[in-house]
């Protein structure tokens, strides 16, 4: 996708001319549709993330905007893909989410809003926002920010087999990457922007796994 901005302003330099200034701006997508294998995707984690992964924790990684966060789950990879692209009924389980509903469907690619309310301090802060999302193979789903409050967000979910030292148990492992920045200088309130952030992909992780697990336990 190619968003092109135009703005234009008129300037008197003599008298009966009028010189017309246009601008165009050029947004490029930053949807990837690269798929990267999974064991070149899974080289980096360390013995110790694996022991924090199989204990059930969440894993997250990185900060000052740059995230990857990680969970396992013993769902069905079908099950998985159902949940994370099921946007319509995100408000449903997802915490922070009010509303969500799909504006435009072009094969694999959606547009996607979504009302967010969440309490920060003792006020309730609400924001729109609209994403394109590119889903690859049932494994990977690409996004970028749209509309909203924030200068950028993009980034992709993934759903990976865990490799078999993971145990007994065959796991799904489910990841996210983002990265995201705030649409304004914050200056000193910039370490809260990345708190509230980093707290967002936490919880959102942990209720998309929820989902996934109470949906697959409803077929036992």
């Amino acid at each position: 996708m190619i968003k092109i901005e135009v703005a234009d302003s008129q300037q008197k330099i003599n008298p009966g001319v009028t010189l017309t200034v246009w601008r165009f701006t050029l947004i490029m997508s930053q949807l990837s549709r690269q798929v990267l294998p999974t064991q070149t995707y899974l080289a980096d984690l360390t013995t110790a993330d694996w022991t924090t992964l199989i204990s059930g924790q969440l894993l997250l990684q990185g900060g000052r905007g740059q995230y990857r966060i990680l969970a396992l789950t013993p769902v069905d990879g079908a099950i998985a893909w159902a949940v994370l692209t099921d946007y319509g009924n995100f408000h449903q389980f997802l915490p922070t989410v009010a509303e969500s509903r799909i504006l435009e469907v072009d094969g694999c690619r959606k547009v996607v809003e979504q009302l967010d309310r969440r309490r920060i301090l003792l006020s309730t802060v609400e924001s729109r926002i609209r994403t394109e999302n590119l889903e690859i193979n049932q494994q990977q789903i690409s996004f970028q920010l749209l509309q909203g409050n924030l200068a950028y967000m993009y980034g992709h979910w993934r759903l990976d087999k865990a490799p078999p030292e993971s145990g007994s148990t065959p796991l799904l492992l489910i990841s996210q990457q983002v990265q995201a920045e705030a649409e304004t200088d914050l200056g000193p309130f910039k370490g809260m922007f990345y708190r509230l952030f980093e707290n967002s992909l936490t919880e959102t992780m942990q209720a998309l796994r929820t989902e996934m697990e109470r949906r697959a336990n409803r077929l036992v």
